[in-house]
Parts: structure tokens; sequence; C-alpha cells
């Protein structure tokens, strides 16, 4: 962790950063889907993948590794927050072009706006996130379309991954462990008529709403698929449905979501989570693997 001197120098030079919106204290439980989590010593927001670069050269200069956070749809922070900087690509950088059959999409874009992705419709999140996660649904996940990754290194310089060189796996592949933020992306387009396209989106989406808890906060689904069952069948068979800590609750809707009730915090969220999955463990003897990310400093 950067000491206070340089955390306060290296503010200032990211403050100069043009194209980039920098914030100090920053709380993100505003930048959250779980509306949870304490404050961020910097916060910064590049608008361009310019100021991307820039960012990831100032802060490799000062020794400092970043945090990379997209719109927080997957995330839970904890509640003494996430010390040293915190670049968050959401809100910006979500441009959208054609090449041919190829989208070009940069890393900040919605997987909402990228509507052409059937299987992703109601999915939250962001290009990069799910590009991390290799986000999926509906018998299909982001290795499936992508062409090729560009991720900025630390000294600011952009290396471009091919597509058949990443190692995509159920819910996680290896650009998490890419050496710097992802920043675009070429997704291949799938053929097909417009209204099929269209009805498709809205029964997903529809289908999504009618199974998930979608009008309370949440990081979406807690823990991943375990092999060949459902970690909501597991959690709803073991009496997890319904149990609550503070103002965090395991759904009522769907046992793998625990939802926000109002002022929940993260320790809250993190206590429920556990007792839930040692019900499956002691029933089961199953020991479900989180699919959300946990973020920031654990309480002393």
């Amino acid at each position: 962790m950067p000491s206070t001197s340089t955390l306060a120098k290296l503010a200032e030079e990211l403050a100069r950063v043009d194209g980039a919106l920098m914030c100090e204290d920053e709380p993100l439980a505003k930048h959250t889907s779980f509306g949870i989590g304490g404050p961020a010593d910097v916060l910064v927001t590049p608008a361009d993948v310019g100021a991307m670069q820039e960012l990831m050269r100032i802060t490799a200069e000062a020794g400092v590794q970043p945090v990379i956070l997209g719109n927080g749809s997957n995330v839970i922070v904890r509640d003494e927050g996430v010390r040293g900087v915190v670049i968050r690509i959401a809100g910006t950088l979500g441009h959208i072009a054609t090449e041919g059959t190829l989208a070009i999409v940069e890393a900040g874009a919605t997987l909402a706006a990228v509507c052409f992705l059937e299987f992703a419709a109601g999915i939250p999140g962001t290009l990069g996130g799910a590009l991390i996660m290799n986000a999926g649904a509906n018998g299909g996940e982001m290795g499936d379309v992508t062409e090729w990754v560009e991720v900025v290194r630390p000294h600011g310089t952009i290396t471009r991954i091919d597509g058949s060189a990443v190692d995509f796996q159920y819910r996680r592949s290896s650009l998490r462990e890419a050496d710097g933020p992802i920043v675009r992306a070429a997704l291949r387009l799938q053929p097909g008529d417009p209204t099929e396209i269209h009805q498709e989106l809205c029964d997903t989406i529809a289908l999504r709403c009618a199974k998930q808890p979608v009008s309370l906060p949440s990081a979406g689904s807690i823990f991943k698929r375990p092999e060949e069952d459902f970690a909501g069948r597991l959690l709803e068979e073991a009496g997890a449905k319904g149990m609550r800590i503070g103002n965090a609750a395991v759904s009522d809707k769907h046992a793998n979501f625990v939802v926000n009730l109002g002022g929940a915090t993260a320790d809250d969220v993190l206590e429920l989570i556990e007792a839930a999955r040692e019900l499956v463990h002691e029933k089961f003897g199953v020991l479900l693997q989180l699919e959300v990310c946990v973020l920031g400093e654990r309480p002393e």
C-alpha cells in the first residue's frame, strides 16, 4: 500500500490527466450494484483509451498497482474500502463500431448495449468484466464470440491478445491474470433475422426477471455452478432461502442471490454467504466456490 505522501502526490498527477476524472475518498457503494462498500483512497475514471494509457503509466512509475473496477455488478467491496488507486472503467470507454463481421467494443460498454449477443441479454456489467469472467447464459458465453482483446500494459503500451490464446473456462478466463486492464475487444457478429433476435432478447430478459430478484440490489449469482448441479438448488435444499443477517438476505426468489434489503453492510453479506455455504457443505458435502469478486481491506 502506498504511503500517505506518495498517494497525495500520485493523486495530484492523476488529476492532471486529460480525459480523466479523479475523486478522493470516494464511497464505492455508489459504484456497485450491491450498494455497499467503503471508500477508495483515489478513484479515477478515464474517458478514453489514451487517458487509460496515461493513468497506467503514472501509477506504474509510482510503483502502485491500481485496482480495476467495472460497473461493480459482480463485486462485493468490504466496508473498510480499498486503499490506493481504483480505476473505474464504466460510464465511459463505451464506444462500439463495426468492421465487417466484427464489432469493436470498448471495455466500458455495457452488455445491454452489445445487444447482438442474445445470450447476454439482461446480464448486468461491462464488456471488460464479462470477458474476465467469461460471462454467459442460455448456452452461450463470451469465449464463443471473442476474436481478440486489447489490454493496456503497466507503462501504457497496448497489447493485442488473440481470442484463441485466451483460456476461457466456466465463469473465469486467463484475462484475469493479464498484465493490465482490458480496454477493447473484437466480437464476432452472428447473422440472423432482426425480428427473431429482438424476440429472443425480450424472451431472455423476461425469463431473467421472472426467476431473479432484479428489483433489489445484489451482485448477481454468488456461487459458481458446481459440476453437474446448480448452486441455487443446493442452497434451497439446504434451507438457505430466506436466511438473513442484518439487512442482507438470501433471496426468496432465487437462493443463489443475496440481496440488500436496505442499509446492509459488506460484513452482513459476507457473513451470510459463509453461513449459506456451510449449510450446503454440511448437507451435501459440496463446498461452493464464489463467483463474485471481493475487494478491499480485511478488517483488523
